[in-house]
């Protein structure tokens, strides 16, 4: 399907023409006004690129070049006319876009009737509002649940990218009245969410689609849509700045786009590569949650998400939907979950309060599509269900007095040879937590991505002590290699760097390992070699 991205090198558009680029139903052209954007994007991703200003240039675009679909990331859509729209429409093309403004999203019904006439789909909203929070709220329907009330905030890390269209959007609506939501203003009405993973996080109310689509598609009597910034220096300062908006003393914050955008940049490095997304449904028959979180700075992927698995089932020809409709009801949950999968993101999602339910599993964010290159034994064991592994294990201890002394005050397992082992996994808040049993001692520690990582590591953290590690996968055989180390938090010289070497294989459907701890200087702490299993 030939498909043409207006905005393809934005911050969201260009995300979203990496997760097509290489789908081999899908013949993508990245377009956008910076020529050298373009051409460099293009080429990155081999696929075609078109330089063009889509006010001026779509119809002609259209009319000469045979396009299949068209996906607007040009934004801000706050304030935006249904030109692109209308343009697909007279020349038989498919219109997805990304927009998540209230107006936008459910005004594009007004042609409909263009739209059928023509015999093609156009659709508004194809990002995180209100596609992915329908799916969830779809999903828990066709579960069985009642559901009267929703509630949601979506939190970004602070390290995102900030596009001069995404200040806009925001800045333009804060302090402005939500129709239909009496006594709610823009980046007011503030609530606390807590993402597992994440922790606590503000949000502020915001003009949403979900409250008019959920009462009218769903019978939902009240939504609360809210997003938020993870600083809340930050948050609370746009709160304060939305106040004169809303007494009537300024027409909207808009102008302030620049300043308040480098003064945000400025205060980057106190935030974090990690977002989310907390949805709660409540009925008469209880409440449920389901979350996402999004690290190593892959949270910008999420809005591009629906768009990529709508156009994909366009591609595929499932969609026989034909008209002009809000994105609610084209896409199930597991199918924009698989875009994620797919691309081998650091991203994750499940029911409940804990993050238990959270899908792919740590390793398999970690290590993407060389996850498959473990042993049988290893892929079981990091799969993120938790439980109980048993064995045999045999110790060697210290080299020496000194060795004794630092592996008795980090609990590391005494010298035994061929003794029974038990490590139990607890899988929660997006991190894995492991207690191993052996000797009489326990050592745990907790795995987890970190913040700002590189793909391909993890964090292990015992008590105050932080390493990072690559995870390296080569033939059946996973091994550890120390690439960073903290003691609470601040880093420490390379020189202070335990020794360590970790392997992990598969044989006769058991997990083996063999690790081995020392110290410069010092020598070897510990080495516990031997074989688990599940059964």
């Amino acid at each position: 399907m030939r498909t043409l991205v207006l905005g393809g090198t934005g911050v969201f558009g260009g995300r979203l023409c990496r997760l097509l680029a290489n789908d081999p139903l899908i013949d993508l052209t990245i377009g956008a006004r910076d020529g050298a954007r373009v051409e460099a994007l293009a080429a990155e991703l081999g696929a075609a690129g078109l330089v063009l200003d889509w006010r001026r240039d779509l119809d002609h675009v259209l009319a000469g070049r045979s396009f299949d679909a068209v996906v607007h990331v040009a934004g801000p859509f706050q304030g935006q006319d249904y030109l692109v729209a209308e343009a697909c429409i007279r020349h038989g093309v498919h219109y997805l876009d990304l927009s998540d403004d209230r107006a936008f999203v459910c005004g594009i019904v007004r042609l409909d009737a263009a739209a059928k006439a023509a015999g093609v789909l156009v659709c508004a909203g194809a990002s995180t509002a209100p596609a992915l929070t329908g799916a969830v709220l779809e999903q828990a329907l066709q579960e069985g649940m009642t559901v009267d009330r929703v509630s949601f905030g979506i939190v970004p890390g602070n390290d995102a990218p900030r596009g001069r269209a995404l200040v806009e959007a925001i800045l333009a609506g804060a302090g402005k009245p939500i129709p239909d939501q009496p006594g709610r203003r823009v980046w007011g009405s503030l609530r606390r969410f807590v993402v597992p993973g994440l922790g606590a996080r503000w949000a502020a109310a915001c003009d949403l689609p979900e409250p008019t689509l959920f009462r009218e598609r769903f019978g939902v009597a009240e939504t609360y849509a809210g997003a938020g910034l993870e600083l809340s220096v930050l948050h609370f300062g746009l709160w304060l700045l939305a106040w004169p908006v809303g007494a009537g003393w300024l027409k909207t914050l808009r102008p302030a786009a620049t300043p308040l955008a480098w003064i945000a940049d400025r205060l980057r490095a106190f935030g974090s590569d990690r977002g989310g997304l907390r949805i709660d449904l409540a009925g008469p028959g209880g409440s449920r949650c389901w979350s996402l979180i999004a690290e190593g700075g892959d949270g910008p992927y999420v809005p591009a998400m629906p768009a990529a698995a709508l156009v994909r089932k366009l591609a595929r020809e499932e969609v026989s939907r034909r008209g002009a409709l809000p994105c609610v009801g084209l896409l199930s949950l597991a199918e924009i979950e698989g875009e994620w999968l797919r691309a081998n993101l650091r991203i994750a999602s499940g029911w409940g309060e804990d993050g238990a339910s959270f899908k792919p599993s740590l390793y398999r964010r970690v290590l993407g599509r060389d996850y498959g290159g473990m042993s049988e034994a290893g892929q079981r064991l990091h799969d993120g269900a938790g439980g109980t592994w048993s064995g045999r294990c045999s110790v060697e201890g210290p080299a020496n007095v000194v060795g004794r002394i630092v592996a008795r005050l980090f609990a590391l397992p005494p010298a035994v040879r061929d003794a029974p082992i038990e490590v139990d996994f607890v899988v929660r808040e997006g991190l894995e937590t492991w207690i191993r049993r052996v000797g009489g001692r326990t050592m745990r520690s907790e795995q987890s991505i970190g913040r700002r990582r590189p793909a391909g590591w993890l964090v292990e953290r015992f008590g105050p002590l932080a390493f990072d590690l690559r995870v390296i996968v080569t033939q059946g055989r996973l091994e550890l290699a120390m690439a960073g180390m903290r003691l609470a938090g601040m880093p420490l010289p390379r020189l202070c760097w335990p020794r360590i070497s970790a392997v992990e294989t598969g044989a006769a459907g058991r997990f083996q390992f063999d690790v081995e701890i020392g110290l410069p200087g010092i020598g070897r702490l510990v080495r516990y070699r031997g074989f688990l299993t599940d059964r």
